[in-house]
């Protein structure tokens, strides 16, 4: 019988630091992409609250356009995103160039947000887009402007 040696222990370790070095790119690829992937759900979810948040409070029929905006800022900076590169719009779809503080009963009003990848990004992955890349949202909403009620309504006649 031919006499096979097994390897000792010593002689194997040297196998799972070459074989750990080969997988060890890959792990840390799929990981850091899981990272930028959660990063950029989160940034949408805010990025969609603060266009809601603005459409709600432009459908009370209290604040102008520019006001509106600053509200959609004003959301993205606290919730910890930069906002100077925030691109805000809003608009009254019913009555199109109408300031939406001017709306009427039931008119469709909306809010376009959206913010620069390059601003958020946090890996690599920024070298994969280009500059005009964008995570953006729209957001519609109906005014809720009460119709004006009839101060003394005309009896039945009868």
């Amino acid at each position: 019988m031919p006499n096979i040696r097994k390897p000792s222990r010593s002689e194997r370790r040297g196998a799972a630091v070459v074989e750990f070095a080969f997988v060890l790119p890959i792990m840390l690829s799929l990981l850091v992409g899981i990272w930028e992937v959660g990063r950029m759900i989160e940034v949408q979810q805010v990025l969609t609250n603060a266009a809601r948040e603005g459409a709600r409070q432009a459908a009370t029929g209290e604040y102008t356009n520019s006001q509106v905006k600053s509200i959609v800022t004003q959301y993205i900076t606290v919730a910890g995103l930069p906002s100077t590169n925030v691109t805000v719009n809003v608009s009254d779809l019913t009555n199109p160039g109408t300031d939406v503080s001017k709306a009427s009963y039931l008119d469709n009003l909306q809010v376009q947000a959206s913010i620069p990848y390059k601003d958020i990004g946090w890996s690599f992955l920024n070298f994969f887009t280009t500059s005009s890349t964008q995570i953006s949202t729209t957001v519609q909403w109906v005014t809720m402007i009460d119709q004006a009620y009839p101060s003394e309504p005309e009896p039945p006649v009868g």
